[in-house]
Order: structure tokens, then C-alpha cells, then sequence
């Protein structure tokens, strides 16, 4: 009984002195783990133990949101393999066609073309201001070439014709005379509408002329050194231009007033107008 007591006492004081070194170990602990006094036991008795082969699985840690992210962006991201067979996109900047890169010429059509020319032929027909004894109007002709400068409504039209006036003459016997002359009239023509359909249009102007030769029945007769050849006077004629293909067809009423002639000088005492009715063709030349 004596003996238990001993082993008993024996234990307490080894229970108690390692008490003693666990808490100098610890500094802040008064307490033992359990497997602390486990060992301390075992140590004590002899008993030795086979160390466990089970090694504790820690935890993963939870990913954060960043880690969560790149793993995904890595379990998208296309292999090499992958990558190589996709075609490639590359962005370039849009570039401009060469159609709007090259300026653009803007050809006008020959319907508005700045320069015309045309033919003009008709009658001519003396209209008398007051009553000629022994002097009737007859018909004679005209005819020539007409141009045009400018492609609005106000335009230049210079023109070169030949014509015949005829005067019937009823004195002492009855016979037909005439007067062949190269007439220029210089005139301002304003028009209406536009040249891809009809027009009306006014012409009016100075004009000169040169008488070059006479007749009578029919008979030329030469009016070389005669006075009051070269003459000149002011007209004015209403007309319209019809389209027709390219150009137009004009017809026209005009009328010339003699003021006078180069040896004589200006005079407003002519008792004739010189009529003439016309029908011509004037069409573009070119482009404007």
C-alpha cells in the first residue's frame, strides 16, 4: 500500500514539474494541451509511439476576385495551336476611294455652250415711211452666217449677211431695181428660257453695210466711184429659237433703219425701213 502511494506521489511531482516547464516555455499560457501531457506521459512510462503517416490536407484558400478572374482569362485564352489557324484582323483606317480623292471636273453640256453658230436666209421687203410716187416695195433676199457668244439670257451676236433689197420702179416705164450689199449687224440679243427648250428672244444693235453692186431687170451695173457705199443704221428684230436636235430652229421679223453713210454723214431723214423675214439653224459649238 505503501508502495502505491509512492508511484502515486511520484507521478503528481512529475505531473507537477512539467507544469512547471510548459509554462516557462509558453511565457503567457497556464494551461496544457492535452497531446502536451499525452507525450509528457508517455515519456515518462517508456512508451514510444509510431509517428502518424497522415499528413493533414490544408485548405485551399479562397481565391480572391483578382485570382478568380486571371484564372478565367487564362482558361479562355485560345492556345497557339488555336490562335494560328484563327485569320487575323487587322483594323486599318478607312481609305479614301480615288473617285473622291480626284477632283471632280464638271464638263458642261453643248446644250449650254457659250459659243454658237448658225445660217439664217429669208426675204427682204422695204417698208415706206411715207408714200414714194412712182416707187413700189418688191421682195429680195437675204442670207448668211450668225454667232453667238454667251450662254444666259444677254448674249453678243455679230452676224455677216448678202443681201438684195428690190424697189419696183412705175416712172416712165415699169422695171425692177435692186442693190446687192455684205451687211454686218452687231447686235444684243435677250433671251428668255434656257437653251435645253424654246426661247424668245429680242435682238437689237447698230449694223453697217457695203453696197456692192446694182441692177436693174436684173442687170448688174457697177456703182464704182458712186458716193454713200458704205453705210450704216440701227436694228432691231422679235424671233424664237425652237429646240430641234443639238440646236434650234429660229425664225425671226427684223427690221433696219438707215442713219446715214460714210460720205454724207448721220441722217435721220431715210422714209425706208428694210424689212426681213428669216428662217435658220443655230447650234453649240464645243463645250463651255
Amino acid at each position: 500500500m505503501k508502495s502505491f502511494y509512492s508511484v502515486l506521489a511520484l507521478i503528481l511531482l512529475s505531473v507537477s514539474w512539467a507544469f512547471a516547464q510548459t509554462g516557462s516555455a509558453t511565457g503567457s499560457s497556464s494551461t496544457t494541451s492535452p497531446n502536451r501531457q499525452q507525450e509528457l506521459y508517455d515519456q515518462y512510462h517508456g512508451i514510444t509511439k509510431k509517428p502518424s503517416t497522415v499528413t493533414p490536407v490544408k485548405a485551399p484558400a479562397p481565391a480572391s476576385t483578382a485570382n478568380r478572374v486571371d484564372q478565367q482569362r487564362s482558361t479562355n485564352k485560345p492556345t497557339t495551336k488555336q490562335a494560328s489557324q484563327q485569320p487575323s484582323v487587322t483594323a486599318t483606317p478607312a481609305q479614301p476611294t480615288e473617285t473622291a480623292n480626284r477632283p471632280q471636273r464638271v464638263v458642261a453640256s453643248s446644250g449650254t455652250s457659250g459659243t454658237r453658230i448658225g445660217i439664217r436666209a429669208g426675204v427682204t421687203y422695204p417698208v415706206f415711211t411715207e408714200t414714194q410716187p412712182g416707187f413700189d416695195p418688191a421682195i429680195g433676199f437675204v442670207g448668211g452666217l450668225t454667232f453667238n457668244f454667251g450662254a444666259g439670257h444677254v448674249s453678243f451676236q455679230p452676224e455677216v449677211n448678202y443681201t438684195r433689197y428690190s424697189t419696183k420702179v412705175t416712172d416712165f416705164g415699169t422695171y425692177t431695181q435692186a442693190v446687192d450689199g455684205l451687211e454686218v449687224p452687231l447686235f444684243l440679243k435677250l433671251s428668255t428660257g434656257t437653251y435645253a427648250g424654246n426661247r424668245f428672244f429680242l435682238n437689237v444693235g447698230p449694223y453697217a453695210t457695203y453696197a456692192m453692186s446694182a441692177s436693174t431687170n436684173g442687170k448688174k451695173e457697177s456703182l464704182d466711184g458712186k458716193p454713200g457705199r458704205f453705210g450704216f443704221g440701227a436694228g432691231a428684230g422679235l424671233g424664237a429659237a425652237i429646240k430641234a436636235g443639238p440646236g434650234h430652229v429660229t425664225l425671226e421679223v427684223r427690221g433696219l433703219y438707215p442713219l446715214g453713210n460714210v460720205d454724207n454723214g448721220f441722217s435721220t431723214d431715210s422714209k425706208e425701213i428694210f424689212g426681213q423675214g428669216t428662217l435658220g439653224y443655230i447650234f453649240p459649238l464645243g463645250s463651255r
